[in-house]
């Protein structure tokens, strides 16, 4: 009897120092939230004085489970696992505190605004020695988490273990991916030696596989943080209609696009793999004598319109103001209206290169809201606005399976890629009035077999034959009826799959341009002719490999071009 008393007293005690445990956690959880605003607002001293009091807080959790008391309950079965969990939370949770504390005082992100076109190369090193750290921190602590089995919790632990997991997994997700480019930053931003970067603006409004003719070019240097523009370009300056390809291209990609891609530099954008463009673009960067680039940046104005929430206004020479909401349809479509007559571009090459200098000096002046930014940066990758290709094999080896990279995944491994990719062939400018939807199903996670994919797309021409009709020449073209649109799509199967068949309902006219394999996969480009007010629809079917079965492939999804406005990809897949 007196054995069960002691038992039921130790129980008390640590129940109740659970519950202390427990309150104290709870009370710092909004306090801990706050700090990352803080910061970013500037309040380094609010943070600092708010990481202190999490982690005074987090101090008495701690201490409450270093006892005899703790331990003792922690061998008790089965309850001794909910009193283990909540010790593994104090301290996890206090090491972020202590990572918290030492890192709120220097985190002011506006040590790291460009100054006169320069970043603090010696605070970018600090805030990469102190990500580094928070990312060390916080992996080991979800690792510490994700070694609680919650199925033998009480309800009421599990869910607070699960929460906490999943507050420290976005953190995780956050600092892990940017610990090793800030590491790189430094060097990429000309510590040691001038680093050259070649801009490259894709123009959605005449689509190319990865976004739009890169009508406008410009190349930027970088010394110990120095930033510069230096040359600009436009494709109608290069010797365009050349009588063979620029650059040597592989017999696969010749096959599916046709030189085409090598002997107009509009179209050296016309397939999804941007190292491809990359080598096209330095053959003809190289035969316009200009000087030769380390990396190159690709965008468009839709991932500018997003950069411009974090910029506010920007006031042009030629007298317009770009905005968010006026930014797309100013660079895409009234430019055209608004500049240059007939045949000649020599006003609109004016008014995009004197654009592009605004932009590029109020990017490098610094923004006033770092977070917007990194959102507006955030959502161009997600969409595929935003590519880059690095010489620095360390850079290149960061970006190598991401959208970033501008290339198909290589395998199935991770997760299963299909590609719909949208190519002009109508010469003009009229893409600005198209849009696309792709609805994408898989039976991978039900087929004991090779699994179905298939893709179903629509490309619709939203312009209206009254809009057509008041288009300039530089929006129809000399080649087909104003409003008309004419479009190669083309598709991309996943990895090792087969495309089956093809359909398409809508189009006026269509006719396949080439079938074959590209990147390991098996593709297919079909052209449509839609007049206004009418969409093609396309519908491909694709079948795994033999001797696989939807165990031997990553979840679904499909990448496609950047077009004016985002373009929906819905995904069904029973059974996932």
């Amino acid at each position: 009897m007196a054995v069960l008393v002691a038992a039921c007293v130790v129980m008390a005690v640590a129940a109740s120092k659970a519950l202390t445990v427990r309150d104290a956690l709870t009370q710092v959880i909004p306090v801990a939230q706050g700090i990352p605003q803080k910061i970013v607002a500037g309040d380094t001293a609010g943070a600092s004085t708010d990481a202190d009091a999490v982690k005074s807080a987090t101090t008495r959790a701690v201490d409450e489970t270093d006892s005899a008391v703790w331990r003792i309950a922690e061998a008790v079965p089965f309850a001794g696992q909910n009193f283990s969990a909540v010790r593994i939370a104090a301290e996890g949770v206090d090491e972020l505190a202590d990572f918290a504390v030492e890192a709120a005082p220097s985190l002011n992100l506006q040590a790291f605004k460009p100054s006169g076109g320069a970043v603090d190369l010696v605070a970018l090193h600090d805030l990469s020695r102190l990500v580094s750290s928070g990312a060390a921190v916080t992996a080991g602590v979800k690792d510490s988490l994700g070694g609680i089995d919650a199925a033998a919790l009480l309800p009421q632990v599990s869910s607070a273990v699960e929460r906490l997991n999943d507050a420290v997994s976005t953190v995780d997700e956050a600092l892990s991916p940017l610990a090793p480019v800030l590491e790189a930053l430094p060097a990429a931003l000309g510590e040691g030696g001038t680093r050259t970067y070649l801009l490259m603006f894709q123009g959605n409004s005449e689509l190319r596989a990865t976004g739009g003719n890169p009508a406008a070019l410009a190349l930027v240097t970088a010394t110990e943080g120095r930033i510069s523009l230096t040359t600009q370009a436009t494709s109608v300056q290069f010797a365009n209609a050349r009588p063979e390809s620029i650059a040597p291209l592989d017999p696969e990609t010749e096959a599916i696009y046709s030189d085409i891609i090598g002997r107009w530099i509009p179209n050296m954008t016309a397939t999804p793999n941007f190292p491809t463009t990359v080598e096209i673009l330095r053959a003809w960067w190289a035969d316009e004598g200009l000087p030769p680039f380390d990396d190159v940046i690709s965008t468009d104005p839709v991932a500018l319109s997003y950069l411009l929430e974090a910029t506010g206004p920007i006031t042009l020479v030629t007298g317009e103001t770009l905005t968010p909401e006026n930014a797309v349809p100013l660079l895409l479509n009234e430019v055209y209206f608004a500049y240059g007559e007939g045949v000649d571009s020599t006003a609109q090459d004016v008014f995009f290169a004197a654009a592009a200098a605004q932009i590029f000096s109020t990017l490098i002046g610094g923004v006033d809201d770092p977070l917007a930014f990194a959102d507006g940066l955030t959502r161009a990758t997600d969409e595929g606005r935003l590519k880059i290709w690095s010489s620095n094999p360390d850079l290149e080896g960061m970006l190598a399976g991401t959208k970033l990279a501008g290339t198909l995944p290589a395998d199935n491994a991770d997760r299963t890629v299909a590609g719909v990719y949208f190519n002009d062939t109508t010469g003009a400018k009229t893409d600005y009035y198209a849009d696309a939807t792709v609805a994408a199903t898989s039976d991978q996670c039900t087929a004991s077999g090779p699994p179905t994919f298939q893709q179903t797309i629509e490309f619709a021409n939203n312009i209206t034959p009254e809009q057509a009709a008041g288009l300039p020449y530089f929006i129809t073209g000399p080649h087909f009826e104003p409003g008309y649109l004419a479009t190669d799509v083309v598709v991309y199967a996943p990895v090792g799959a087969s495309i089956e068949s093809w359909t398409v309902e809508g189009a006026e006219s269509y006719r396949l341009r080439t079938e074959g394999t590209h990147l390991g996969r098996s593709v297919v480009r079909i052209n449509v002719i839609t007049p206004p007010q009418t969409a093609a629809t396309i519908t491909v079917t694709m079948k795994g490999a033999e001797g696989t079965t939807g165990a031997d492939y990553g979840p679904y999804d499909v990448w496609t071009t950047p077009m004016v406005r985002e373009t929906p990809v819905t995904l069904e897949t029973p059974g996932c």
